[in-house]
Order: C-alpha cells, then structure tokens, then sequence
C-alpha cells in the first residue's frame, strides 16, 4: 500500500504556506492554534476541513502522522456558473475582497452563512453546517441584476491525481506493482433513479458519460488507498444533484471534479444541501 503523503507542518502552516490568507480577506478568523486563519474549521479522527478567510476551502484527510499534505488535500470552491447564449459555460470564482458574515468564526458551524461576489458581479450566499463529523454545504444566487446572462451556484470538490508519484504503464513489473496499489480502490455511485453503479477508478474513462452520471447522481462513495483507505461519502438532498466531470479519456484516479448544483425551480427556499464525511 502507498504511504500517506503528509504533511509536517501545523494546521496554521499550512493556512501560511497554501497563502489562504490574503490582506483583503474579509471574514472573520479562529484564532486557535488549530483554527488559525480559518472562518470555519472542524476536526474529526478522519479529517479536517476548513474555509479560510478568503474563501477558500479544503478537505484534508487524516493519516498515522496528521493532515495529508497540499498536493493530496480536497480543494472546495464555491462558484457561480454562467451560462452564455451559445451554451458556452463559464465558472466564476469568488472575490475574496467582496466577502463578509454577520457570524464569528467557529470550529462548530451551525446555521453559518457568508455572503459575497463574483467576477462579473453576480452575488451568491453560502451556508455550512457540522453534525457528528458531517458537513452540510448549500448555496444560491441572491443578486443577479448585474450578470448579462443566466447564472446558478455550484460547489465543486476537486480530487487531485492520487497517484501522481506512480505508474500506471511500463514494464510488466511495474504495472504488477501499480494494480496491487489500486485493486481495492472503489467508486460507487446512486443516481436520482435509485439505480447504483460501480464505477472503475482504474479504466480510462469520461466522467461526464451517461453511463457513470445517469440521470444526475445523488449518492456517491469512493475509497483511494492513497488515503489510508479512508471512505469519501457524498450525498446530495432532495432537489438537487453531483454530477463528475475529468480530463477525457484518463482514469478517475489522475484526478475528477464532482460538481453539486441545485434546482432552483424545485428549491426557491435554498435547502437543498451536498452532505459529506471522511470516514
């Protein structure tokens, strides 16, 4: 098995050295050894998770010796997708100077929300809540006038190439030795019609085939044994969907991102959530 890549510093040196922290940051921040620079930051046995001060969000899994390191660490985004008249589809990302929360930062989130923009100055609201080691993540558009075309929000956690220090090619022997790292990784996924598909970490494939995204996906676990075997388990609420988009014709091992978005039309309240735990 693969050891886990970690890393050697503290909760705050990795807020310093990811530079999560700019001056213009508006948020409010722990100020907590653990939770330094972090608006939100919780902790369990298996995983860390944080939004920084400027918006900025990860998953960090945790192995023997601490928090995986920056390169096998979750990257979350909140955006906003703007869809042009040609169908094109640009994702804008937050501006952290626009940022700002009525709410003091907590390693306890309950009922927290932030506010801010994006480019193009559409503006969107977050909301995050934790209950037994689970985090709740929801969103939506709250102003729009600006945006020259139609706009929703998104929250996208992006897998890296979880094996980026192997191969999976070269001689027999070393192809051996690559599929005995990756014979009990596993994807499983539960579309919107409650039909569950297994789906092939090793195969080279498109995330974005009707055959891995069905008619949108609501439930979805997966397990690398770069992590120490740990178990990521997503879930999407009623009204809204995951759907997993990768570089075409790549294994989902070098690297996926998987995508919530809400149906606004079926949620005009805004509870729809995607649910998530390392376990």
């Amino acid at each position: 098995m693969k050891k886990l890549k970690i890393g050697f510093w503290t909760t705050a040196g990795l807020v310093l050295m990811m530079g999560l922290v700019p001056a213009s940051a508006q948020l409010p921040s722990l100020k907590t050894k653990e939770g330094l620079g972090y608006f939100i930051h919780v902790e369990t046995k298996d995983s860390q998770f944080g939004i920084a001060a400027d918006g900025k969000a990860s998953i960090f899994p945790i192995g023997k010796k601490g928090p995986v390191g920056r390169a096998l660490s979750i990257p979350v985004e909140f955006t906003v997708e703007e869809t042009y008249a040609d169908g094109k589809i640009v994702v804008r990302t937050i501006a952290p100077e626009s940022l700002a929360s009525a709410q003091p930062a907590t390693d306890k989130p309950v009922d927290v929300s932030f506010h801010g923009k994006v480019k193009g100055e559409a503006g969107f609201e977050v909301f995050v809540n934790e209950a037994h080691g689970e985090i709740s993540l929801g969103g939506k558009i709250v102003d729009a006038t600006a945006a020259k075309n139609p706009v929703k929000f998104s929250i996208r956690f992006q897998f890296p190439d979880v094996y980026s220090y192997d191969k999976d090619g070269g001689d027999r022997q070393a192809q051996k030795k690559f599929e005995g790292k990756t014979k009990d990784d596993r994807m499983q996924v539960t579309w919107s019609d409650g039909k569950r598909v297994k789906v092939s970490t090793t195969d080279k494939v498109d995330a974005t085939s009707k055959e891995i995204n069905g008619p949108g996906i609501s439930e979805l676990e997966v397990q690398f044994s770069t992590y120490l075997d740990h178990k990521f388990h997503f879930t999407a609420s009623p009204n809204s969907v995951i759907s997993l988009v990768n570089t075409p014709n790549e294994a989902l091992h070098r690297g996926f991102t998987l995508i919530w978005t809400a149906d606004v039309a079926k949620d005009p309240e805004s509870k729809a959530r995607i649910n998530f735990s390392v376990k």
